[in-house]
């Protein structure tokens, strides 16, 4: 099996070093190359007779980079310290050129996250507290979940996917629950996310990835901010926003444009404006209402019209249809 092989410049890439070949090596500021047996050979040496040992080699940043090496392939540990510290960051485990695990520390020394590649396709992750007690373990066929375990700060099971199917959960930065997803048939449904006093932030429906139904979200004192339809991540169906919890807005998408009547409301209940909406334009008569009285102004694709130019444009509009509807039918 060969999924993972990484040749022996990929060390400085790893390491952010992102810029030409010249970078990489401008960047190196001493490479040694050690017989299995532990004495040194020339470059030279090393590349034309593929000797199993180590290179050690020490980056400007201060960054020392172990590679273990048989037949001319990585095999066995590679270590990356943190810059000017013998701490290793990063231990990567590789087999005849195959990298099969990879674990990162924090820098007192104590591992935080460690990915298996079981297969191409099958890996498992196991992320631990700053403490060192376990925060999850996941395994993944690809990008689908099919199991997952995720523990509190006394190391006990808090939540399950098994199968495919439960519950996962994210952790921020201070190890306080950032978000939750429903987990069906390996992948989220459902994904809700949370203000740092626990408090729910959004409520987002999934399928495929993308938001497929009705999301709301929530200010941090838990009253509503908005309640929106979507439909493969855009707005689509009815959309109202809320102030101080009350419903102060209301309008229609069609596949991420306005469409229809967008309502204005005072307190939630009382209308003060009404506005038609087609394709992302106004389109129609928008009524404002003050103090009992009503004052209307009339759009055609945007623009303010009269009343009676809106009409002409209308019937315009609407034998232009017929014409083309008569002209398709003696084709």
């Amino acid at each position: 099996m060969k999924w993972f092989f990484v040749p022996v410049l990929t060390i400085l890439y790893l390491c952010g070093c992102q810029n030409s070949n010249t970078d990489k090596h401008n960047n190196i500021i001493s490479q040694r190359y050690i017989h299995k047996y532990g004495y040194d050979v020339s470059k030279e040496e090393w590349q034309s007779t593929n000797y199993p040992g180590k290179v050690v080699t020490t980056l400007r940043n201060g960054v020392t980079i172990t590679s273990s090496y048989e037949n001319g392939v990585l095999h066995g540990p590679m270590t990356y310290t943190f810059p000017h510290s013998n701490t290793c960051e990063v231990l990567n485990i590789y087999e005849k050129g195959n990298l099969v695990k990879k674990t990162i520390y924090n820098i007192r020394g104590i591992p935080q996250k460690e990915t298996s590649f079981l297969s191409p396709s099958h890996t498992k992750i196991t992320h631990w507290y700053k403490s060192g007690t376990p925060l999850y373990v996941e395994e993944y066929h690809n990008d689908e979940l099919l199991e997952g375990e995720y523990y509190n700060e006394y190391n006990e099971p808090e939540y399950r996917v098994v199968k495919g199917s439960g519950i996962r959960i994210i952790r921020n930065q201070h190890e306080k629950i950032a978000a939750k997803e429903t987990i069906d048939n390996g992948y989220p449904v459902i994904k809700e996310t949370f203000h740092p006093h626990g408090i729910p932030h959004t409520i987002t429906p999934l399928s495929g990835g993308k938001i497929n139904g009705v999301r709301k979200v929530f200010a941090p004192s838990g009253e509503p901010v908005s309640i929106e339809t979507y439909e493969n991540n855009v707005l689509h169906g009815l959309a109202t926003y809320f102030q101080n919890g009350c419903r102060y807005l209301e309008l229609h998408y069609t596949s991420g444009l306005k469409n229809g009547i967008e309502r204005h409301f005072v307190d939630g209940q009382i209308v003060i404006e009404e506005t038609e909406w087609l394709d992302g334009h106004k389109h129609g008569p928008s009524v404002v209402f003050f103090d009992g009285i009503s004052k209307t102004t009339f759009y055609y694709n945007n623009l303010p019209v009269s009343k009676e130019r809106y009409r002409e444009l209308c019937e315009q509009e609407e034998n232009i249809a017929i014409m083309h509807d008569r002209a398709m039918g003696k084709e």
